[in-house]
């Protein structure tokens, strides 16, 4: 186990300092290039996956503060990818809708996600993909436990 635990261990840091850095510069997505979060794609991605989501649905699914889910849902409908609306069932409800352009954004999301998938499994066997999702498995577990303690 200890062969590779340094090298491991450095590249897992590499890998959480890049992302720290991409998130804070923000990524130019859409036609206007606007700068969004990691949390805003990952919204948008969420509200794509269904016809609409609820706001507070959002906030149970993503275990996230309701204020920063309001603030980066809010972000998403300025720019124009997002529809807030009430519930006609309950107008204490806010429901959210992806527009033209952020479906067309949210499909382009994905695409991309899909090619970088498929470039980092390319050249990965079978048994390797097993250790790779082993390996990430734990880690999720280890992130479960940590924030029960």
């Amino acid at each position: 186990m200890a062969n590779y635990y340094k090298e491991i261990n450095k590249m897992l840091e590499k890998l959480v300092h890049r992302v720290l850095i991409y998130d804070r510069a923000g990524f130019k997505k859409g036609v206007k290039t606007e700068e969004l979060s990691l949390l805003d794609i990952y919204i948008l991605k969420k509200i794509g996956e269904e016809e609409s989501k609820k706001i507070y649905e959002l906030v149970n699914e993503m275990e996230i503060d309701r204020g920063i889910i309001a603030s980066s849902t809010s972000k998403l409908v300025s720019c124009g990818y997002v529809e807030k609306e009430k519930s006609q069932e309950d107008k204490r409800v806010y429901v959210l809708r992806l527009t033209e352009q952020g479906r067309q954004l949210w499909h382009k999301n994905n695409e991309k996600h899909g090619e970088l998938l498929n470039f980092v499994l390319a050249d990965i066997t079978l048994n390797e993909e097993k250790a790779i999702l082993k390996f990430l498995s734990k880690i999720n577990q280890v992130i479960i436990q940590h924030k029960k303690v």
